[in-house]
């Protein structure tokens, strides 16, 4: 891969940091250079990702904690500390106003703008060095730890370079390479030999290399504290956190992320040279593409349980740099209503906190929901299943709503033709009853909340760029400017 000069690297990196940023503020500072303050040093870094979250997400859960457990969220309870660095921002990538998750964690990954898709490739067609490779020259251990496949988007934007985020084999054999010390979540497929294209046994070779491997729980608890940790726990994604709490064999066979956030920590935090670690709760972004309140609200709890985590560890030590952030916004979810909602019978509930009663009660996400249905159940078969995940009971005209979805009846249901699908469909009818609403199914070009306290911290205000945290890790670790990837 082509070789980067320090003055190639300082110019390219100021200038990706300013694409689409004309208005943004001086915080969206370049790459590190050796001038680093004193004030500004971290052993360690934890950067936390909660994926695809809007601010209405954060709202919700937000809300739904004090109804329910008369506390807040350790996210929000962030801003009442005199240290914590609190900024809004923009996401926007090389490619688009709107980002994917590729683009958006490379921004943070390696300092600059890339396209919609890409893994730390410039427009230009350089691959640039990502910040954990930085790390380790730098002589820190690194890990990444998410609810996703371990190779998807946001994991690889802080290690691997590709052109395409969906060459995840690709990335998985990056991670070897590069010898990330602790790798944490799914997708067994892409190191599986019967499953890699190539018919690699990953798993063998990470083995060879040094690397425990666990496969399940129990591999993960009774792994020895010390070495290299690749663990992988199902084929694709975890589960969502809802339906993980609701299965007796998914609670024995799969690590919820709070439990991975403190393995992570406790394996990293023994290396003497310090670590930097990414944790993202991934499926957050994927709930909210389905319009699922349930796996929303769920996944984003579970991540700030990570946060709380996160906290516990970094309690009375001054040497850790804590970023907490989303990458980009998705469907906007929001609680909708003026004190007088009307559910689908046309009956008043009022106060529409009351929706976070009925939110309570689902105990299974839409995705479960639906997949015990399809275009042959009967309007028993769906009052009965839906009632079974989400505590409520469909009435006629719902039912045959959702019945014609399942069945991709063409005739009109919604204007909107993509809220037309069945997971849409039903979280329309679920909306009648919990008041959470919509702006669509994808990603959105929304500002997001940032949060970040600790040393390298105190450039964090205002507005900033996706790309300025780069320069906010580099500095704070003291690292020069990179060469080579």
């Amino acid at each position: 891969m082509p070789l980067l000069n320090r003055r190639d690297f300082l110019r390219t990196g100021l200038a990706g940091s300013l694409v689409l940023s004309t208005t943004l503020r001086a915080a969206d500072s370049p790459p590190a250079s050796r001038n680093t303050t004193r004030s500004g040093r971290a052993k360690n870094i934890i950067f936390l990702v909660s994926d695809g979250m809007s601010l209405g997400t954060l709202t919700l859960a937000e809300r739904y904690l004090r109804r329910h457990k008369n506390r807040g969220t350790r996210w929000l309870g962030l801003y009442d500390r005199p240290d914590v660095r609190r900024s809004l921002m923009d996401t926007s990538s090389a490619s688009s106003l709107v980002t994917d998750s590729a683009a958006a964690s490379s921004a943070w990954g390696c300092g600059h703008k890339v396209k919609n898709g890409s893994i730390n490739i410039t427009p230009d067609g350089l691959p640039r060095p990502t910040i954990l490779q930085l790390a380790r020259e730098a002589g820190r251990a690194t890990g990444l730890v998410t609810t996703a496949t371990i190779t998807h988007a946001t994991p690889a934007g802080f290690a691997a370079n590709t052109a395409f985020r969906g060459d995840e084999a690709e990335i998985a054999t990056q991670y070897l390479d590069r010898r990330i010390d602790v790798l944490l979540g799914g997708g067994t497929k892409f190191f599986d030999p019967s499953r890699r294209k190539d018919g690699r046994d990953l798993f063998a070779d990470f083995r060879r290399e040094g690397y425990h491997v666990a496969r399940d729980r129990a591999a993960l608890q009774n792994t020895p504290a010390d070495g290299r940790l690749l663990g992988v726990f199902t084929e694709g994604y975890l589960p969502y956190d809802l339906d993980h709490r609701a299965d007796d064999a998914l609670i024995a066979s799969v690590p919820r992320l709070p439990e991975m956030t403190r393995a992570a920590l406790d394996r990293l935090s023994r290396h003497e040279g310090g670590f930097v670690l990414q944790i993202e709760g991934a499926r957050v972004d994927h709930a909210a593409h389905a319009n699922d309140i349930g796996g929303l609200l769920h996944d984003q709890l579970a991540l700030d349980e990570a946060v709380g985590i996160a906290l516990d560890f970094v309690a009375n030590r001054d040497d850790t740099l804590v970023i907490v952030a989303s990458d980009h916004g998705n469907a906007n979810p929001g609680l909708n209503g003026s004190g007088g909602n009307f559910d689908s019978r046309g009956g008043s509930y009022g106060d529409t906190g009351k929706c976070f009663e009925r939110i309570a009660e689902i105990s299974r996400t839409n995705s479960w929901t639906l997949s015990g249905l399809n275009a042959d159940s009967t309007s028993a078969q769906i009052r009965a299943r839906v009632a079974e995940g989400t505590g409520i009971t469909l009435i006629d005209d719902e039912i045959d709503l959702l019945g014609r979805a399942l069945r991709k009846d063409p005739s009109p249901r919604e204007g909107y033709r993509v809220r037309n699908s069945p997971m849409i469909t039903l979280a329309q009818i679920m909306a009648n009853y919990t008041s959470v609403g919509w702006t669509g199914v994808a990603h959105t070009t929304d500002h997001v909340e940032l949060a970040a306290f600790g040393p390298g911290s105190e450039s964090i205000r205002g507005m900033v760029q996706n790309t300025a945290l780069f320069g906010v890790m580099t500095r704070a670790l003291g690292i020069a400017a990179p060469t080579s990837v």
